[in-house]
């Protein structure tokens, strides 16, 4: 016996010693498993850490890995663990035969599925405590049935409550990291946003002052004189055939000026026809007066499902497309354009490419048209890439999940109403 008790006492050193120097609570564990294995032989082995004032539990693996590591980035309540009586102190240890038929492990909702595909049966389960307090349980199991004493059971005692402190330790600083990271994280964002949606917001002003500019110095304008040619055929009290066509030709003229201002304002063909028609609609438009002529080209592999998303996402992706197809024909003298709506899996992407002069990185940063894309893509939850073309030229990515994407902060309504 006494043998047997220094035996014990030299594996748990060497169990203190592959524990030293681990700061990764997976790492660490993984560590001193490799370690009880000599004292208790194993097929798997886990814990489950209880987290939020005992209220879910996450959990860690070592050997080969199960569904249940997924506990240790996505929390589950206790209520759904096999293990849940040891972890609530309603039984001491638990030590089964064969899991498989054990009805302790499998109830309504339990977490039972690695039970049965990885063939633990042998089972042995003890809490973990830390200062008095049940903070978890270990898992120690074999593919054979009946391979457990209540002999193991004592030993497996022995090495929880010499690493339940270690262990509870690390997992705590490890959750404490993510929340701040997640804390900075959201703050950081919601201040980008914040700063992006002014920003946003003034180039909206600047261009709300611009149309009315083109209202006054261009419709108005023909307006103007177009009232002036009646008043001058009022006068004379007949029209010929030529002055008539050419007081047509002038009111088709503004009409046609109107129009391309309230599309500017308020896309109707995105409403009417759909995301990629009204791209398509906007790209034609774009070039259809430059000099040299600009090749363009639409592909649409999207199966419709752009139209599917909320008018609000929409609306930003046709915004964020109509500012890449604007920056192209206006500063890079390209000779082609190409845009392409894709659905790969259940993410949605919008490209416009380019082979003009190219993209100058700088420009990100003037709180310009690019700028404006960086904010429109963040409100949505979207990722958008501005990098250089394969040869030359630049190309604009907007991705964006078709279900369960990121959530935008709060402010991004009225902004993207606005826009």
């Amino acid at each position: 016996m006494a043998k047997i008790a220094a035996t014990l006492v030299e594996r748990l050193l060497a169990i203190s010693q592959a524990l030293a120097g681990h700061i990764d609570p997976g790492e660490a564990f993984g560590a001193t498993a490799a370690e009880i294995g000599t004292i208790i032989p194993h097929d798997h082995m886990d814990v489950a850490i209880l987290l939020h004032d005992g209220q879910q539990h996450v959990c860690y693996e070592a050997g080969f890995h199960t569904s249940w590591s997924t506990l240790a980035q996505t929390p589950l309540p206790i209520d759904v663990s096999p293990v849940r009586s040891v972890l609530r102190g309603e039984a001491p240890y638990l030590l089964t035969a064969d899991a498989l038929e054990d009805p302790r492990f499998h109830f309504d909702g339990a977490i039972d599925e690695p039970i049965y595909s990885a063939g633990l049966r042998s089972r042995i389960i003890v809490p973990l405590k830390a200062r008095g307090d049940i903070v978890g349980a270990l898992n120690i199991s074999r593919h054979t049935p009946d391979c457990y004493t209540a002999r193991d059971v004592e030993v497996a005692q022995h090495c929880a409550d010499f690493i339940a402190p270690y262990i509870y330790a690390l997992i705590q600083s490890e959750q404490a990291r993510r929340a701040m990271l997640a804390e900075n994280e959201a703050r950081n964002r919601k201040e980008l946003l914040r700063v992006g949606a002014a920003r946003l917001t003034e180039g909206m002003e600047r261009e709300r002052r611009r149309i009315a500019m083109d209202l006054h110095d261009q419709t108005l304008a023909d307006l103007s004189r177009i009232v002036r040619q009646v008043s001058a055929l009022h006068h004379q009290g007949v029209a010929r055939a030529a002055q008539l066509a050419d007081l047509e030709r002038e009111i088709v003229n503004c009409l046609t000026e109107l129009r391309h201002i309230v599309d500017d304002m308020r896309p109707g063909v995105l409403e009417l026809f759909g995301l990629r028609d009204a791209i398509e609609a906007h790209l034609n438009r774009s070039v259809s007066r430059a000099t040299p002529p600009i090749a363009v080209h639409m592909r649409d592999q999207s199966d419709g499902t752009a139209d599917m998303l909320p008018e609000r996402i929409r609306t930003a992706l046709y915004r964020i497309a109509q500012e890449a197809i604007n920056n192209a024909v206006r500063h890079a003298a390209p000779g082609r354009i190409d845009v392409s709506l894709l659905t790969a899996g259940s993410t949605l992407n919008v490209t416009v490419t380019d082979d003009g002069f190219g993209y100058r990185a700088t420009e990100a940063d003037e709180g310009g048209g690019i700028g404006h894309m960086h904010t429109r893509a963040a409100l949505i939850g979207a990722n958008l890439r501005v990098e250089p073309g394969k040869e030359r030229g630049t190309r604009v990515s907007v991705e964006i999940a078709l279900e369960g994407g990121a959530a935008p902060i709060s402010l991004e309504a009225n902004v993207l109403e606005q826009a």
